[in-house]
């Protein structure tokens, strides 16, 4: 097995042009205080002081692990197999110093400090330099915007963390912290002749200057091989190392302990497939949760030795059953028209699984697709029930996590409890019962309200460049576009369009004043005033864009927030399927 360890920094690095991405089987980000903390303390201790000036020392930061190699610049992302942890908190640290520059008014360094965190391609499109998909679009709003413009409140343990580190290094990056840091080691006489930003500036190069051992793997066998020669001395095993050598304590003479062998790397082959991989002790707790008991991962493995007997035929159904789930679980994760024939009817599935994973980025519901999964290989439940429960949970995630920003921390209860009880079941009309109890009435209950879906709604923006604004309001225009033409899947050929053009003043980028129409007919409109851009609408096949023509022979600025109320009502209603406030005063039947 050959690779070149090298040396490098930090500043290397950031700065490589590269995007590093941080692929969902890799842990969440989880370093808690005692970890930032150390490593905050160990680069303000590294900082030394001579001929009156502040300035950084060397600091080792061990070995990192990357499939693809920076220095050469491919022209694909670097996954990072190991060093997120740290990758993470040196852009936490650095987004924080950013905003402390800002508001000392040095903008500039600002600015500057922040093209570690964002840069750009050859087309001036921003480019996140660390790509996080486990946490997004959380960290991206919070972390790598510098604007800061779209507030959301954590909504995992993990989002939790990335706040609680960002707002550890805020109030340390203060010059009273500082300097009450630094006076213990230099002394108050020194330490007053440095300003708040000649302190800051050296810590930020104290960062950069950070080596490391990069290690560049030319694909994910090798980085897991290298990975395992890097962690083997002392690695403390995990509960799926347990439970996999339980397995094989019993399954390991003949043909019977072929067989596990094959199956174990079967379902990890499985999983390590497509374009989005699962590890192996994610998808083992969502299977475990989904149909025997809910619990933490620390308590996995006792639970499997309680409920799972120590016998031949057992451990082999359990096995066999772990592959079943382990397809479909990776059907739910990376849906593909090909896993269905390419058959039409199958076509709202894709799109709502994708909503979920990639517009929503929400994992608890594959507990309970996983369920739904089961009994309709079963045929134990029918077309319209198992699409009941898959567009309530993905119409529910659209209200709840991405409009409201709510927490969803009982949702994994919730789903847990739906799933067990749904493969008990025996019959399709035991299993439509409890996906009423169990699923649809325990959502009801955490709706938003109508008032506070209305209020986050019409704050919907879209902007022609790439930016995480976008998402939730093309996946609204879309859904809206489809509502209107009394369809399912989304038009393969639709772009968004701002009625006024988005160089208007005012708020032409609001939801209010956006429709879907053809990419072509979008582009031949450009950016005409809306009477002249009304004969380019009316070549549209969209129902939707006929009405509105037709119910608005003008338009202007001071129509768009009455629309945007309009389109959160009727999303609310129709789309949603929920009640309204008696005195609401609209008439949904003329909203367009």
């Amino acid at each position: 097995m050959n690779f070149k360890p090298d040396e490098k920094n930090i500043r290397s690095l950031l700065k490589s042009g590269c995007q590093f991405v941080i692929p969902r089987f890799q842990r969440e980000y989880s370093w808690d205080k005692k970890n930032y903390q150390e490593f905050f303390v160990d680069m303000m201790n590294n900082l030394i002081v001579s001929n009156g000036k502040i300035s950084d020392d060397q600091y080792f930061l061990g070995t990192m692990l990357f499939i693809g190699n920076f220095a050469e610049k491919p022209d694909k992302p670097i996954e990072v197999v190991d060093g997120q942890q740290r990758l993470t908190t040196i852009t936490i640290l650095f987004s924080a110093l950013s905003d402390r520059f800002r508001e000392m008014g040095e903008d500039t360094l600002s600015k500057q400090l922040f093209n570690y965190i964002m840069t750009a391609d050859d087309n001036g499109t921003d480019v996140r330099v660390l790509q996080s998909r486990s946490s997004y679009p959380y960290f991206l709003y919070f972390i790598q915007d510098r604007e800061k413009k779209v507030v959301e409140e954590p909504s995992s343990e993990e989002e939790n963390c990335i706040k609680e580190t960002y707002e550890y290094f805020w109030q340390q990056t203060s010059e009273d912290m500082l300097k009450k840091v630094l006076k213990k080691r230099i002394g108050e006489d020194t330490v007053k002749t440095f300003s708040h930003a000649d302190i800051l500036k050296a810590l930020r190069d104290q960062v950069l200057d950070c080596t490391f051992i990069s290690i560049a793997a030319v694909d994910k066998d090798q980085a897991n091989r290298i990975f395992a020669i890097l962690n083997a001395k002392g690695k403390r095993l995990v509960y799926i190392d347990l439970i996999k050598n339980k397995i094989f304590e019993e399954l390991r003479d003949g043909v019977i302990g072929t067989f596990a062998e094959e199956c174990w790397g079967e379902i990890k082959s499985i999983l390590n497939t497509g374009d989005e991989t699962v590890g192996l002790a994610t998808f083992f707790r969502h299977y475990w949760i989904s149909k025997y008991q809910r619990c933490n991962a620390t308590a996995l493995y006792d639970n499997f030795i309680k409920i799972i007997n120590k016998n031949e035929s057992v451990y082999q159904q359990f096995l066999e059953d772990l592959r079943l789930n382990a397809r479909n679980y990776m059907k739910i994760v990376n849906p593909k028209r090909e896993d269905y024939n390419n058959r039409k009817e199958y076509f709202w599935l894709i799109q709502s699984l994708n909503a979920m994973n990639k517009t929503f980025n929400i994992v608890q519901t594959r507990i309970a697709l996983l369920a739904l999964y089961d009994v309709k290989e079963r045929e134990i439940i029918s077309s319209d029930q198992f699409k009941k429960a898959v567009l309530a949970m993905e119409n529910f995630h659209f209200a709840f996590t991405a409009i409201c920003s709510l927490r969803t921390n009982n949702l994994e209860s919730i789903y847990s409890r739906f799933a067990i009880a749904l493969r008990k079941s025996t019959d399709k009309s035991e299993t439509s019962a409890i996906v009423q109890r169990k699923l649809i009435e325990p959502l009801d209950k955490l709706y938003p309200s109508y008032d506070l879906f209305a209020i986050r709604f019409k704050e919907l923006l879209f902007v022609k460049r790439d930016s995480p604004l976008n998402i939730k309001t093309k996946y609204a225009i879309y859904k809206l576009n489809s509502h209107f033409g009394d369809k399912e899947a989304f038009e393969d050929d639709g772009s968004i369009e701002h009625i006024l053009p988005e160089t208007t003043e005012g708020h032409a980028l609001n939801i209010g004043n956006l429709i879907l129409l053809e990419g072509k007919i979008n582009s031949d409109a450009g950016n005409r005033c809306y009477a002249d851009k009304i004969p380019f609408y009316e070549q549209s096949k969209y129902p939707w864009v006929a009405k509105f023509i037709n119910s608005n022979p003008k338009w202007n600025d001071e129509m768009i927030d009455k629309r945007a109320t309009k389109l959160a009502t009727i999303y609310y209603k129709a789309i949603l399927e929920k009640d309204l406030p008696v005195d609401i005063g609209i008439n949904i039947e003329t909203i367009v």
